[in-house]
């Protein structure tokens, strides 16, 4: 009875649960009127675009409700806005939760992401949360950016149609003692020389970490691919436990740090982050780095192997860095709840035994 019950609780659950990807805190609402405007053109996402004589519409919602009934086709959302000087030091994202059907993101005029198809190979993303990184360089802090977004609506409900919008940073970041998002190397096409700390990968693609490669323009991609970061060590963590914390990673993942195994996907299974009920991808990796492997006088490696079996791929979610110990405790404390399935320690205290 008891396991029946269990099984119908997750099965109940698992239709409710969000595969949300980071947890931004909000630093720019976009909640509100944006520029609108049906078509489709590529001048349209440039920063200095006039404009001035386009539609407004709010957002969230979709266009249907805000006059445009039964369009379907392309469309173009424009806002500008301004971020504060001292989020200078984080990684910000673009938030922009669901937009039906296909979706191409810019910044300051500067493509950051994609998510779907544009026809004639069109392909839905209507229910994939969206959340790009916005590099660095591409902002201008106290001062004027544009965001721009191109949309593809199949049918029905078109536009940005969930429930929040906003620019901000993953607060899980602020639980690292060092921060690795951002740049890192990248290859689908590698040999395991990759793995060793002197490999030269100069020649090899920068790709933004957390994000899938799917929104960097690697679309339709399934299988293999190798990242590579390197980093130097502050001497204040020198003889500390450490953890390498790897987001959310998939499908599967190998990490190695100075040319030597560290963790894998199947090693987190037993782990208070590690139950796979929701698959593989939407485990938190975090992996003890052995006493003694890290350079403190000089560079360090990471290498993480991903194999994707299907849909997104990539080290999609944060956070991307290293924990002390008490950093790895808070947070293997604050999602513990999340490997099983929401309530989980409500159904333990239903069942005790």
């Amino acid at each position: 009875m008891k396991s029946i019950l269990i099984i119908r609780l997750g099965l109940f659950l698992f239709l409710l649960h969000p595969m949300a990807f980071a947890n931004i805190h909000p630093v720019v609402s976009l909640n509100g009127y944006w520029k609108f405007n049906i078509g489709d053109h590529i001048s349209w996402a440039e920063k200095g675009f006039d404009d001035s004589d386009w539609d407004q519409i709010k957002a969230p919602d979709s266009w249907e409700n805000q006059g445009y009934v039964g369009y379907n086709g392309y469309a173009w959302y424009r806002k500008s806005i301004t971020i504060p000087g001292d989020a200078q030091q984080m990684q910000l994202y673009l938030s922009l939760d669901r937009i039906d059907d296909v979706n191409e993101v810019y910044f300051n005029g500067t493509r950051i992401g994609q998510t779907g198809g544009f026809p004639p190979k069109f392909e839905t993303a209507y229910n994939i949360q969206v959340v790009y990184p916005i590099p660095s360089h591409l902002i201008q802090y106290d001062g004027n950016n544009t965001i721009a977004i191109r949309v593809y609506d199949d049918g029905e409900e078109g536009g940005l149609v969930g429930t929040e919008l906003k620019l901000g940073y993953d607060e899980n970041t602020q639980l690292l003692a060092l921060n690795l998002s951002g740049n890192w190397k990248f290859s689908f096409y590698y040999t395991l020389s990759c793995l060793k700390p002197d490999f030269n990968d100069s020649e090899w693609d920068d790709i933004l970490v957390p994000a899938t490669w799917e929104s960097q323009g690697y679309n339709n991609y399934d299988g293999q691919a190798c990242y590579r970061k390197t980093f130097t060590l502050d001497n204040t963590l020198k003889d500390r436990a450490l953890y390498f914390i790897g987001g959310k990673i998939d499908d599967k993942d190998q990490v190695f740090i100075n040319g030597k195994l560290i963790g894998s996907t199947e090693k987190m299974y037993k782990t208070a982050l590690g139950n796979s009920f929701w698959g593989d991808w939407q485990i938190r990796r975090a992996y003890p780095i052995p006493e003694g492997l890290l350079n403190y006088s000089g560079k360090n490696t990471v290498v993480v192997l991903v194999d994707d079996h299907g849909g997104m791929g990539g080290i999609f979610e944060g956070p991307v860095g290293l924990m002390t110990e008490e950093q790895y405790q808070q947070y293997e404390d604050k999602y513990d709840t999340e490997v099983w399935f929401p309530f989980k320690k409500f159904v333990k205290s239903l069942f005790p035994d």
